[in-house]
């Protein structure tokens, strides 16, 4: 009966897991269609890789509701969310995104198996994808292991044990002797007591991801990839014989068992056979075997989630190409650029070129023609090229550039700091970058929005030129129609606009740019649809 109880739990067991795995890849499938919709409120937001310093991240809507974050993310454990934010924060080497760019397009081609790695994933989907208890347990000393006494007591004590149990069976001779055995046992076990607890906390922490590696590694394990990338991946989890998802099995049984020691049966065995020294001796030996290649195995399986958000994206937006990378600086050719969060059936694509150092494109337009929309859709698929990821767009041919915007600067009441000096703060950050030498690429929306006309447009005036002698290349959006004559006198900065058309009380947007200043405003149509009453002049 035994026999059969255990053959049909693990049965029971088998089909459970074959049952969840058909649930997670409905759910994965049924996500798709929501992002494919434009509906991203219920995805995970990524708000804990915000940062207020980052050049780029706020503005651009990197994190956050509505973000970049929510489309591409399909990683289902905390260290793959953290590589794809990495990806998301900063610009990879162009040899690099050549790289990622092939490991994207072969996942993308089967995406039975992208879609099968993320919902090995989802069985023990941890909130927390806590791994840092076992990145800890990893480089613990264990020093209670170190004296002698105690291996040779887990197996002498163990045989006197039952031998003198035996002998009180079958004998008649009296128990006390095996009573005094069994204490002696517990007090050889008291001294590694608070060793086995810590261990069972560390292991409690972790079991999640544990389980979740044993998954993921075993698929990596068990594919063939024609990607260097993916190859590369591949390397840190079988080498020489060496099997990483093995070994990780291995681990998992001895915290199971120790997470088990709660257990009135476990407590019974582990007085007669003294298991807490035998498993964290084989705990320790595991450590000792396996501890330089962890972390490896962890940095891998973060790198192999990330590709496979990307793939993902890929395989959703067959319309998006994969750009071009520039071997110079300072260049930006596209054409039908679009923004990726925006829904298809309401996206405007434009074509658009910077070309060379010190070229600028001033933008000027009515309000809500789409000059902040635009900026932001330069800036997302920059970032988007740079992560190695398909843009949004027929072509593009980029440079490797950092990324700068300012363009949501807000006052700070704690730090007693106003929107204008905010806003001077960050245009000091990206001059500080430019006298580093750092090769950038800015969006700058609305610059000194916070101060008077007249102030606004000397300082405005200002910062233009001596941007234009600078190492950069970027595109600054205005109202102010007199920073379009500033191309009189520099011949490197280009006028482009959106326009407006107001037929009878509505106003028409077609959000289509133009070369040249903008001809139409429409702030005083706006004014009067809310209820202001105008006086003409």
């Amino acid at each position: 009966f035994l026999v059969v109880f255990v053959f049909i739990v693990k049965r029971h067991q088998r089909i459970g897991f074959q049952r969840d795995h058909a649930a997670h890849l409905r759910d994965i499938n049924r996500e798709e269609i929501l992002r494919s919709s434009g509906e991203l409120h219920s995805f995970e937001n990524g708000e804990a890789f915000l940062s207020a310093e980052h050049p780029y991240a706020i503005d651009l809507d990197i994190f956050g509701q509505n973000s970049l974050f929510q489309l591409l993310n399909r990683c289902t454990t905390g260290m793959g969310k953290r590589r794809l934010a990495q990806w998301l924060l900063s610009p990879a080497s162009r040899k690099e995104i050549a790289a990622r760019q092939d490991a994207i397009r072969e996942l993308a081609h089967a995406p039975d198996r992208m879609q099968e790695f993320q919902a090995l994933g989802l069985h023990f989907k941890d909130e927390k994808n806590n791994t840092l208890p076992l990145i800890q347990w990893l480089h613990d000393k264990d020093k209670e292991l170190d004296k002698r006494h105690l291996k040779a007591a887990a197996y002498v004590l163990p045989s006197v044990t039952f031998a003198l149990l035996a002998l009180s069976i079958f004998t008649g001779m009296t128990i006390y002797p095996f009573l005094g055995a069994v204490a002696l046992n517990a007090v050889v076990l008291k001294q590694v007591f608070n060793l086995s607890q810590e261990t069972s906390k560390k292991a409690e922490a972790s079991i999640k991801s544990i389980k979740s590696l044993v998954l993921l590694i075993g698929q990596v394990e068990t594919s063939k990839f024609r990607a260097e990338k993916l190859q590369e991946v591949q390397s840190h989890f079988l080498h020489q014989g060496y099997s990483a998802a093995t070994e990780i099995r291995r681990l998992q049984k001895i915290l199971d068992y120790l997470l088990s020691r709660a257990n009135l049966f476990y407590v019974i065995i582990n007085t007669l056979l003294l298991m807490d020294i035998h498993l964290l001796m084989a705990a320790r030996g595991w450590k000792k075997r396996n501890r330089p290649w962890v972390e490896h195995w962890f940095d891998a399986i973060a790198e192999r989630e990330a590709l496979n958000s990307l793939a993902g994206f890929h395989f959703a937006n067959p319309s998006f190409v994969f750009p071009a990378i520039a071997a110079g600086p300072y260049h930006f050719r596209a054409t039908s650029l679009g923004h990726p969060l925006v829904p298809v059936a309401e996206r405007i694509c434009n074509d658009f070129l910077l070309e060379g150092k010190n070229t600028m494109s001033i933008i000027t337009g009515s309000n809500m023609s789409g000059k902040s929309t635009f900026l932001r859709t330069v800036g997302l698929n920059v970032v988007l090229a740079l992560s190695g990821a398909p843009v949004c767009a027929n072509s593009l041919e980029v440079s490797v550039m950092q990324v700068f915007t300012s363009m949501r600067t807000q006052d700070n009441l704690e730090e007693h700091i106003s929107s204008f000096y905010a806003e001077l703060k960050r245009i000091r950050q990206l001059l500080d970058r430019l006298e580093e030498g750092q090769k950038v690429i800015f969006m700058l929306d609305e610059i000194l929005k916070g101060t008077n006309s007249k102030d606004r447009h000397r300082g405005a005036a200002a910062l233009i030129k001596q941007l234009s002698r600078l190492d950069c290349t970027g595109v600054i959006s205005t109202h102010d129609i007199e920073l379009g004559e500033l191309t009189e006198t520099l011949p490197n900065v280009e006028n482009y606009s959106f326009n407006s058309k107001i037929v009878g009380e509505e106003i028409i947007f077609d959000y289509k740019l133009e070369t040249g200043i903008c001809r139409s405003f429409n702030a005083s149509k706006l004014m009067q649809k809310i209820g202001i009453e105008l006086q003409n002049p």
